[in-house]
């Protein structure tokens, strides 16, 4: 996989979690767990442009 196929799947798995806090039925710790999971991924993602552009 090369650098843009990575992120564009980093950013989907991203989009998907901020579609699943739109569900209503979700309890407060999985809201939680959720938005954590958000900002792994953006950290993530941060990483592989730091990495792609040799700023790491």
């Amino acid at each position: 996989m090369d650098y843009q196929e990575i992120k564009e799947k980093l950013e989907t798995l991203k989009l998907k979690l901020i579609n699943n806090m739109q569900n209503p039925t979700l309890s407060i710790e999985e809201k939680e767990n959720i938005q954590n999971s958000i900002v792994n991924y953006e950290y993530i993602i941060e990483l592989t442009d730091m990495n792609h552009f040799a700023r790491g």
